[in-house]
């Protein structure tokens, strides 16, 4: 049941009452058995077509081998188009100077930036995050499909897979055509939720070891914010002072933002976010959804009542919200926090970043972020900020001098498939790892070393045996600035 209420000019519904249905799980159908036909075969099949996605794709065509890329959207992009998180980090090391990732995302940039669709931060034009068009995103990566000689299916459902042992035979897909089958040598999940990896059968690993999930997020663009319009702080600050009509709880989000490409008086909010959400289930996903839309029409409400803000509109909200963590794979190697923190080496590198352990707090406001420098800081529910050292030292200990940490291509190889290999968030790591590993250039870089290793594996199909130390010399070769080992 909803009800109306007429607040001043705005007419507000709520409360926002249960509004999915109620699971069966006593009750099911028999699904009569049938031949399923091949559409195609290919060395290489990759499963979701986001940032991961398109960078595995890419390595392996550009490697010479056929691929097929599998995405539900009639776009490719992931978080970074369906999802409107338009903010790629630093290809630089905490020096600043050292640059740490290259190879494919840095091209996807220089492609942007031919475009006019980007923008770094620093004041050197250079070592700073970068804030992208999510639109252009979207010529870019059908171009970098297109130029590689990648074979798409878009508006296309994975939905499941046929097993032989420790091998995928062929993985179900379907569209518009009906349910058909890719057949691969060797198939990549970047489907962030592990889908293929849980299809088969495998056990994962969901949040952290009491089961709490990183909340997701919904972005949206607003336009007419005037230039002196009050700051992040000012407007979080006013937004925790008043509960939300549709729910009478504390609005939980941490806000951030970026400024328009092309409007100085447009910005990318991620201004919603909603707690206790299992991504990966239909029902909680379906939650999430309506409930961001609601608490965006309530913070719109407030928004309004910011200096400079009075006359902002919506220019559109994200196609889908933003997931940070569900399913993670159980990996030949699981990456931890502490690898995360102490930069430790390994011989199968493939991977390196920056940016910092972030863990958005699952139950309300808060969030944690650890850096390579030994610091640590968190904003509390109730908005007070408290910082320290996670290394033990004092506060006024010199910080830490760990240039990035790496990833070992172990963590892309589910622990009993052979010709299977992960890449982006739900490859092989730890709850607190993840909230590092996960934004969109470090998937990039996931996907490229996935897509180069399946090419590498496509006629022995077995990812286990191919040499990391060619691996790595061959990612080297594509302008991927691993660091000696």
């Amino acid at each position: 049941m909803t009800f109306a209420i007429n607040r001043g000019e705005f007419e507000v519904e709520f409360p926002l009452g249960s509004f999915v249905p109620e699971r069966d799980g006593a009750k099911t159908v028999a699904e009569p058995a049938r031949r399923i036909p091949v559409l195609t075969e290919c060395d290489v099949a990759v499963f979701g077509g986001g940032p991961a996605g398109v960078c595995a794709a890419a390595a392996a065509a550009r490697d010479g081998k056929r691929v097929v890329l599998v995405e539900r959207y009639g776009f490719l992009g992931g978080m970074a188009t369906a999802a409107n998180v338009n903010l790629l980090h630093s290809l630089y090391g905490t020096d600043g100077k050292t640059k740490i990732i290259g190879g494919l995302p840095e091209e996807i940039i220089r492609r942007l930036q031919r475009r006019g669709a980007v923008r770094n931060h620093a004041t050197d034009g250079r070592t700073g995050p970068w804030t992208i068009c999510s639109e252009t995103v979207k010529f870019v990566f059908d171009d970098l499909m297109i130029g590689s000689g990648v074979k798409l299916l878009l508006h296309t459902t994975f939905v499941d897979v046929l097993r032989d042992g420790r091998r995928i035979k062929a993985a179900v897909i379907e569209g518009k055509s009906g349910r058909e089958a890719v057949v691969a040598d060797v198939y990549i999940d970047c489907t962030g939720d592990a889908d293929l990896v849980r299809r088969a059968g495998l056990e994962t690993q969901s949040g952290s070891a009491d089961g709490r999930r990183q909340p997701p997020s919904l972005c949206f663009r607003l336009a007419g914010i005037k230039p002196d319009a009050a700051k992040e702080n000012a407007i979080q600050d006013e937004l925790a002072k008043t509960p939300m009509d549709y729910n009478g709880q504390r609005y939980s989000n941490f806000l951030w933002s970026t400024a328009g490409i092309w409007d100085s008086g447009e910005m990318m909010l991620s201004g919603v976010r909603v707690p206790h959400i299992n991504a990966a289930d239909t029902l909680d996903l379906t939650r999430a959804e309506i409930e961001g839309r609601y608490q965006l029409r309530w913070l719109m409400d407030r928004i309004k009542t910011m200096p400079g803000w009075e006359n902002v509109h919506l220019v559109d909200i994200a196609t889908q919200i933003g997931v940070r963590e569900t399913h993670r794979i159980i990996a030949d190697h699981q990456l931890t926090r502490e690898e995360v923190l102490e930069g430790v080496a390994f011989e199968d590198t493939i991977a390196q970043g920056a940016y910092p352990i972030d863990i958005h707090c699952p139950d309300g406001l808060g969030i944690r972020f650890e850096r390579l420098d030994g610091g640590w800081k968190r904003i509390n529910d109730d908005g007070s900020v408290e910082q320290g050292r996670w290394d033990g030292q004092p506060a006024d200990a010199p910080p830490r001098d760990t240039l990035c940490y790496q990833v070992p291509y172990r963590c892309l190889i589910p622990r009993d498939l052979d010709n299977v290999l992960v890449a982006g968030r739900c490859c092989g790591a730890d709850h607190e790892s993840t909230g590092a590993i996960r934004v969109m250039i470090n998937c990039m870089q996931l996907g490229q070393a996935a897509g180069t290793a399946a090419a590498m594996t496509a006629r022995d199909r077995n990812v286990r045996r191919i040499d990391s130390g060619t691996l790595r010399k061959n990612l080297i070769a594509a302008d991927v600035p691993l660091q000696p080992i």
